[in-house]
C-alpha cells in the first residue's frame, strides 16, 4: 500500500508529541506490513528561504520537508490556506499516486491538502491530536488563559478576541511583522522581547475595525468545509470526539481509539525510585514527583511548585524535564515560573531525547500532569504507565479517560493548586497508598495494534471507494441453553422479534437435550424459525457455543451474535450493535449495556476493564444505577459480557474460536483481548441495550464459580503477557488469589470454609494445568 503522511513536523528537527507518534506509526507501516510511505511536512529554519524543499531518506521513509517561517505570509488566511505550499503537496501527490493519506496536523501547511486528495477520490484519514481544525491557538485556551467552549454555531466573538489584532492588520501588518521577526533573531534576548511588546500595541493601530470576527467567522466556515472532506477522523479521547461531534462532525465518521506506543524501551528499565510501601515518617525518603513537557503556561508546572511549597519540608522532590516555550510569543510566564525553580526541593533537566524518557520516569514515584488547558490524550501518561508509574493529573479535557481516581493515580481541579497539594499530601500520608495505584495501572495499547486499526480502516475505505455493490450482512445468533428451557424461549423470543431480522437463530442444547420439558419440547412452537444443535454432554459455556459458532460460520454468517440463555435482547439492540460495527470497521466485537433483568434500572456490565500488572478485571459500572450514570458513550473497553456479544468473522478467522480451557468464565475477557493482539477494537455501544440475569446454569450461589474464577482469572492473566520481571509475576499471582479470597469471604453461598477451598481448588488446578470442567 502506498501511504502519504501529512504532518506539521517530524523527527529529528520535531520533537512533540504528535510528530513522535506520526513518526512510530508510519515506521510500523513500513517495517510491518512493508508499506511505501513518503512524509510530507514543514520545518521552520531562518537561515533558508522559505517554500524550499529537501528530500531525504530516514528509516525507510522518504521524508519531505518545506520550509516555512511565515516570511511570505500576507493575510491571515495564508496562516492556515497556504496555496503555495498547497500546490506544492497536488504536485506529490500526482507524482506519488498514494493509495491513503493520513494527516497529523496541517499548521505551516495547508488545508487545501485536504480538498486535493478529495479531488482525486483519496481516502483521507485524520487524527485529531489538539483542536487546531476548530481553534486557531489549537488548545481552547482563551488569551486569559481560562478554558473556552470553543465556537458555537454562528456566534464566533470569543474566537475574535484570541485573534486579536493579527486577524485584521492585512498585508502591512504581515509585512511589518516579518520584518520584526527578523529584527528579533539579531537582537539580545531582553530587547527582543520589548520589542515583541512595543510592535504588539502598535499593531491594533493598524487593525481594522470589525475585520477580526469576520476573518474568525470565514476561517470556521473552511474548516467545517474542510471536516466535510476528510473520509474519517481517529480521536484519542471520547473528549475530542465530543468537540468535534458538537462543530458538526457526524459521530459515525469518528472512531475513537487512544494512541498506540512501543513497549520495547519500557520492557527492561530498572526502577530507582524510593520504595514507598508505608505512611511516611522522618526517616523516609522524599516522594519523588516528576514532570514531564514543555515549560510553558498551557502545562500548569507553575501549578505542581506552587503546591510543593505547601507540604513539609523535604516531603517530596520534583524532577522536570524540559524547556521554557512562550505561549504564542507570550513571554510573561517565563518572569512567574523563575522565582519557584529555585525552591530547594526543585531538580531543573531541561529538555530530554525522546529516546531518555524511560530513564527519567523509572527514577519517578509519581508523574504529576497538572495541565490547565483540556489536553487530548497526553502521550506522558501513557509513558509514565509503561513504566509503572502512578499519575496525579488534573481532571481536565480527556486526562479522566486515562486516570481513574484512587486506582491508577489522583485527580485535582485543574489550575488548583491547593487541591493538588491536597492530593500530595495523601501519597505522602497514607500507608499503601502509592502500592495501591501501581498495582491498578492498566494495560497499554502497543504500536503494533494501533497501526492494525488504522490499516483495517483504510482498507475498508479504499474497498468502499471502489465498490459498486456490497452483498447483505447475514448475521447469526447462537443461544446456549444449559437446563434453562424457559428461558431459553425468552431469548429466542426476543431475537425473532428483532428490528433487524436475523437471519438465522441456531439454539445449542449443551446437555442429552431429551428429557421432559427440555428445549426441544419448549421451543416446539418456534422450531420452524430456529436450527436446533444437540451436544450430548455439557461442554461448558466456551464448547458450547463453538460448536454453534462453527455451525453460523459454516452456514455463511459475516456477523455471530453470541447469546446466553438469561438473556433478553430489546428489539433495536442488535441493530445499534451492528451500526456500532459498520461505524467502525477495526472494531471486531460489540456489545451493549447489559443491565439486571430482576432490576432492570441497575447496570452489570459498561464493559470490562482488565489491568495486566495486578491482574485485575471488574464489569465498570456494576451496581450502579442507570440514572447516575447517565448515558454511556460509544467507547473502547478491554471486554465485553459474554452473555450478549456481536463478533465480526474476520475475528474467529483470525484468532480462533472461544478457548475451552475455560469452560465457565472469564472466556469472554480473553477471547476479547486475543481480538485486540490481532487489531481489532472492542467496544460498548451505548446506545445498545439487554437484560441478563445471571446464576442460572451455574447457581448464582453455587461455591463452583469461585473454584472456576479464581482458576481462570489466574489462567487469563498469565496468557495476557507475563510481566517484565519473575517478582512482578509472582506479585499478580498473589494479588489474584488474594482477591479472589477477598470475593469469597463476601460470598452469599455455601459455608465459608466451602468458599475459601474452592478458591484454594482453582489455584491448586490451575498450578497442576488442569482446566476444562471441574476437577
Amino acid at each position: 500500500m502506498k501511504i502519504l503522511v501529512v504532518v506539521h513536523g517530524f523527527p529529528p528537527t520535531a520533537q512533540g508529541g504528535a510528530e513522535i507518534y506520526a513518526h512510530a506509526h508510519a515506521r510500523v507501516l513500513r517495517e510491518h506490513y512493508g508499506d511505501e510511505i513518503v512524509v510530507f511536512t514543514s520545518e521552520q529554519n531562518p537561515d533558508r528561504a522559505d517554500y524550499d524543499v529537501r528530500s531525504e531518506q530516514r528509516d525507510g521513509l522518504r521524508v519531505v520537508r518545506v520550509n516555512n517561517t511565515f516570511r511570505h505570509t500576507r493575510t491571515f488566511e495564508e496562516t492556515y490556506r497556504n496555496e503555495a505550499i498547497g500546490a506544492m503537496a497536488a504536485t506529490l501527490i500526482d507524482d506519488f499516486k498514494p493509495d491513503v493519506a493520513h494527516i497529523h496536523h496541517l499548521t505551516r501547511l495547508s488545508t487545501t491538502i485536504v480538498r486535493s486528495l478529495a479531488e482525486r477520490r483519496i481516502p483521507c484519514f485524520v487524527t485529531l491530536h489538539d483542536y487546531w481544525l476548530l481553534c486557531h491557538r489549537g488548545q481552547l485556551l482563551d488569551v486569559d488563559y481560562h478554558v473556552c467552549d470553543g465556537p458555537g454555531r454562528e456566534d464566533v466573538s470569543g474566537c475574535r478576541a484570541c485573534l486579536g489584532p493579527a486577524a485584521a492588520a492585512g498585508p502591512v501588518g504581515f509585512m511589518g511583522a516579518t520584518a520584526v521577526r527578523a529584527l528579533e533573531r539579531r537582537l539580545p534576548a531582553a530587547p527582543a522581547r520589548q520589542l515583541r511588546r512595543v510592535t504588539g500595541r502598535l499593531a491594533s493601530f493598524v487593525a481594522r475595525d470589525g475585520e477580526a470576527e469576520e476573518h474568525a467567522r470565514k476561517r470556521l466556515e473552511h474548516m467545517r468545509e474542510v471536516c466535510g472532506d476528510v473520509t474519517h477522523f481517529l480521536a484519542p479521547s471520547r473528549f475530542m470526539c465530543d468537540q468535534f461531534v458538537r462543530f458538526g462532525v457526524a459521530p459515525d465518521r469518528i472512531t475513537v481509539a487512544d494512541y498506540g506506543f512501543d513497549h520495547a524501551p519500557f520492557r527492561d528499565i530498572e526502577r530507582t525510585a524510593s520504595d514507598r510501601r508505608v505512611g511516611r515518617v522522618l526517616s523516609d525518603p522524599a516522594l519523588r514527583l516528576g514532570f514531564l513537557g514543555s515549560l510553558m503556561i498551557s502545562k500548569g508546572p507553575d501549578v505542581l511548585l506552587r503546591a510543593i511549597g505547601a507540604l513539609p519540608r523535604g516531603s517530596v522532590s520534583v524532577d522536570l524535564y524540559g524547556a521554557p516555550v512562550d505561549y504564542h510569543g507570550d513571554d510573561r510566564y517565563r518572569r512567574q515560573l523563575d522565582p519557584l525553580l529555585n525552591q530547594q526541593a526543585v531538580q531543573v533537566h531541561g529538555a530530554i531525547a525522546h529516546d531518555r524518557v524511560a530513564h527519567a520516569l523509572s527514577a519517578l514515584d509519581v508523574l504529576v500532569v497538572p495541565s490547565i488547558w483540556p489536553e487530548n490524550s497526553p502521550l506522558v501518561i501513557h509513558e509514565a504507565f509503561l513504566a509503572g508509574v502512578p499519575v496525579v493529573a488534573a481532571r481536565i479535557g480527556g486526562i479522566p479517560e486515562l486516570v481513574e481516581d484512587g486506582r491508577n493515580g489522583l485527580l485535582f481541579r485543574a489550575g488548583d493548586a491547593e487541591d493538588l497539594a491536597r492530593a500530595l499530601t495523601r501519597l505522602v500520608r497514607e500507608p499503601g497508598l502509592l502500592e495501591t495505584l501501581r498495582a491498578g495501572i492498566p494495560l497499554v495499547r502497543t504500536i503494533e495494534e494501533d497501526v492494525r486499526l488504522s490499516r483495517r480502516l483504510y482498507e475498508s475505505h479504499m474497498s468502499a471507494y471502489g465498490a459498486a455493490h456490497v452483498s447483505p450482512v447475514r448475521v447469526a445468533a447462537v443461544v446456549l441453553n444449559y437446563r434453562t428451557p424457559d428461558d431459553t424461549f425468552l431469548a429466542v423470543r426476543s431475537l425473532l422479534a428483532s428490528q433487524r431480522a436475523i437471519d438465522e437463530v441456531i439454539v445449542v442444547d449443551n446437555d442429552r437435550g431429551d428429557s421432559p420439558g427440555g428445549a426441544r419440547e419448549v421451543l416446539r412452537d418456534v422450531r420452524p424459525n430456529v436450527r436446533y444443535l444437540q451436544t450430548g454432554s455439557n461442554l461448558g459455556f466456551s464448547g458450547g457455543m463453538n460448536v454453534g459458532i462453527r455451525e453460523a460460520l459454516a452456514r455463511g454468517a459475516d456477523r455471530v451474535l453470541l447469546v446466553n440463555s438469561d438473556v433478553i435482547v430489546p428489539p433495536d439492540c442488535v441493530e445499534r450493535l451492528e451500526r456500532c460495527l459498520e461505524a467502525t470497521p477495526a472494531t471486531g466485537i460489540a456489545g451493549p449495556v447489559v443491565l439486571a433483568r430482576s432490576e432492570p434500572d441497575r447496570i452489570a456490565s459498561l464493559g470490562m476493564s482488565y489491568s495486566p500488572a495486578s491482574g485485575r478485571m471488574r464489569h465498570r459500572g456494576f451496581g450502579a444505577r442507570v440514572a447516575a450514570e447517565g448515558q454511556p458513550s460509544v467507547r473502547i473497553v478491554d471486554g465485553v459480557s459474554g452473555c450478549l456479544m456481536l463478533v465480526r468473522r474476520e475475528v474467529f478467522e483470525a484468532v480462533g474460536l472461544l478457548d475451552e480451557e475455560y469452560f465457565f468464565s472469564f472466556e469472554d475477557l480473553d477471547f476479547c483481548l486475543k481480538a485486540r493482539r490481532a487489531g481489532f477494537a472492542t467496544v460498548l455501544a451505548g446506545t445498545a441495550v439487554a437484560y441478563h440475569e445471571g446464576g442460572r446454569s451455574l447457581e448464582a450461589t453455587s461455591p463452583r464459580r469461585l473454584y472456576f474464577a479464581a482458576r481462570n482469572h489466574l489462567l487469563v492473566a498469565r496468557r495476557t503477557g507475563p510481566p517484565s520481571s519473575r517478582m512482578g509475576l509472582m506479585w499478580r499471582a498473589a494479588s489474584i488469589v488474594m482477591l479472589n479470597l477477598a470475593h469469597a469471604a463476601r460470598w452469599r453461598g455455601g459455608s465459608l470454609p466451602d468458599r475459601f477451598g474452592a478458591v484454594v481448588r482453582g489455584t491448586r488446578d490451575y498450578v497442576a494445568g488442569r482446566f476444562g470442567a471441574d476437577a
